[in-house]
């Protein structure tokens, strides 16, 4: 029974009707002037790709969905991965960051950031005396310890440990301070409420120590150290002498007196190794730089230092000139120059305020470049902390990392010193 809608053709028929269709196709062909090859269908050698048109950038992707309103917009462009600073500077000097032991405990955390960065490392208190001395073991035997107090070395140790596993250098900070240094460790007993002891003793003692820390690292971490700050803050007009030594709350200069600044760098050259460089820090170096000059002057003359560590804690809008004149003033008078503690607080936490932080960085980095350039030894600039959360200036923002460890403007804005 035939089903209804189809009609049968019988497969003579079909045959007859396909054979019209391809001389017809032949024809058609022949009369435009083309030809089907079709020597190479079975052969081995592939179709040539398809090309598009050189003016045509756009990479189209298949979708089996039709594209939203916003998938129509451009796409923001992904942001520049920044070349990290220690690079970027890698022919100039030393980038420096302060680094507190509860950083340091964090390691993996941080240590992106601080390896991309940095290659140089100074601890933010565990090598100041008040970390390094052992009030305990110096009182236990006062007879051997009298002018020999013991010194330890574990505070600092996570600090040396990922400084080597690295390959980064270290600042030592500091032998020789009024601060962070306790007052036991001037007393006959070794107690705060002792009687200080004679300047011939102190004088020991301060051999003793700086020989002991300075030792340790020159047998154990050869090249670890590569500057130390043998004496910190010891001129201020308002705390000084008629000299400008700092002799209020110093119980340096009540045990030894003034000359205690030439003693440490004596003891200090005496027992550093040739590549550990010696320096001077201070704070407000703008506002003293013929005091710091004048009181440097013998021991310089004497061999004793190398150079002078300006601390740099600074504002968005202190005077950068000034600033600068002090780091000109330091190079042209013989000395190697570090920048030592560098940070710029803002007032508010906004771009605009960022933005002034940006430039002042700028500023300062700028001119430290140009002095090396003009041949001048400006030879590391450590910042004073990692991020904004991490730091003594609490609610100032001034360093160059957010608490997300993601850059600040500042980063960017110091990098493009490179494109003056």
């Amino acid at each position: 029974m035939k089903k209804r809608g189809v009609v049968a053709i019988s497969k003579k028929t079909l045959l007859c009707i396909m054979a019209v269709l391809l001389l017809v196709a032949v024809v058609l062909s022949a009369c435009s002037g083309g030809g089907v090859d079709i020597s190479n269908v079975d052969g081995d050698e592939s179709f040539a790709e398809f090309t598009h048109d050189p003016d045509d950038t756009y990479e189209w992707e298949e979708s089996t969905e039709p594209p939203t309103e916003t998938e129509t917009e451009a796409e923001t462009e992904e942001p520049v991965e920044l070349i990290g600073l220690r690079e970027a500077f890698a022919n100039y000097f030393y980038i420096g960051v302060a680094l507190p032991n509860n950083v340091l405990q964090n390691w993996v955390r941080y240590k992106d950031v601080i390896l991309k960065n940095f290659n140089s490392i100074t601890c933010e208190n565990e090598m100041k005396p008040d970390f390094m001395l052992s009030h305990s073991e110096s009182r236990k035997n006062l007879e051997k310890t009298y002018t020999n107090p013991v010194v330890h070395f574990s505070s600092p140790q996570l600090a040396v440990k990922y400084a080597t596993q690295n390959n980064i250098k270290m600042r030592l900070h500091t032998l020789v301070w009024h601060a962070q240094t306790p007052k036991w460790f001037f007393t006959e007993d070794y107690t705060n409420e002792g009687k200080l002891v004679s300047r011939d003793v102190m004088l020991l003692r301060m051999e003793s120590y700086i020989k002991q820390v300075l030792t340790y690292y020159k047998e154990n971490y050869p090249g670890l150290i590569y500057a130390i700050d043998v004496v910190n803050e010891a001129f201020d007009v308002g705390n000084g002498d008629e000299n400008g030594i700092r002799r209020v709350d110093n119980l340096w200069y009540q045990t030894i007196g003034p000359d205690y600044v030439y003693y440490a760098f004596y003891f200090a050259r005496k027992y550093a190794a040739e590549d550990m460089k010696l320096f001077y820090n201070d704070y407000g170096c703008m506002y003293k730089i013929d005091l710091i000059l004048k009181n440097l002057k013998k021991i310089k003359n004497d061999g004793l230092i190398d150079g002078i560590g300006m601390q740099a804690h600074m504002d968005y809008d202190t005077d950068s000139n000034a600033f600068k004149k002090a780091m000109k003033a330091f190079v042209e008078a013989g000395y190697e120059l570090q920048l030592t503690e560098l940070d710029i607080g803002v007032k508010k936490n906004n771009e605009a305020q960022f933005k002034a932080q940006a430039y002042q960085y700028k500023r300062i980095f700028l001119a430290a470049k140009e002095l090396v350039e003009r041949g001048y030894k400006v030879t590391s600039i450590t910042v004073w902390g990692l991020t904004d959360t991490l730091t003594w200036r609490s609610g100032q923002y001034p360093l160059l990392f957010n608490s997300d460890l993601t850059p600040k403007p500042a980063i960017s804005t110091i990098l493009s010193v490179f494109d003056e």
